[in-house]
């Protein structure tokens, strides 16, 4: 079962990317800024106590928007939709936070960088480029986060004590289920 939970600054200083190894200090004023801002820098997914995806980031100059400031998924469990899981529960998030833009830079396709997501990646989970942009955007307030309805999302919202509770009155986990 893969566990989806906030990021904080000292989950940051623990982790390397897996592809261009680098690592975030917990110093780094984007770290301390979404921190004081938000409580949290991003989302993290864990299987088995291990951290294998992370999705980072920071506020911007411009109020309601966010900069995705690094994206990974251990290369051993890519594939399995936890890329996806990170920008949902990071869409959700932010809504949350009354923010209404996630932004992205893209890569040329071969995931060089934890700070530049492959541009596929991105329009896959729902980011467009605007005419004349070198930046990609996932417009909160339009983006429709799963066809199914809250999904891994409502999970991610009740796990943290928001949302809708499920039917019944069912308990709710953090988990969620391996597409």
């Amino acid at each position: 079962m893969a566990r989806l939970s906030p990021l904080v600054p000292s989950d940051v200083v623990e982790l390397r990317c897996p592809y261009c190894g680098r690592q975030v200090p917990a110093s780094t004023d984007w770290v301390k800024d979404a921190q004081r801002q938000w409580g949290r820098c991003g989302v993290k997914l864990a299987t088995g106590g291990q951290t294998v995806a992370v999705l980072m980031l920071a506020p911007t100059q411009r109020s309601g928007q966010a900069m995705v400031k690094g994206l990974w998924v251990q290369p051993d469990v890519a594939g399995h939709g936890y890329g996806r899981q990170l920008v949902q529960a990071a869409a959700a998030e932010m809504l949350r936070l009354r923010l209404d833009v996630i932004l992205a830079a893209a890569g040329d396709g071969q995931h060089s960088s934890c700070a530049t997501p492959p541009a596929g990646f991105l329009e896959r989970v729902g980011f467009v480029r605007p005419p004349n942009s070198a930046l990609w955007r996932l417009d909160l307030t339009q983006a429709v986060l799963e066809r199914s309805g809250l999904g891994v999302v409502g999970r991610f919202l009740r796990g943290l004590g928001l949302g809708p509770q499920p039917a019944g009155g069912a308990a709710a986990g953090r988990t969620s289920a391996r597409p």
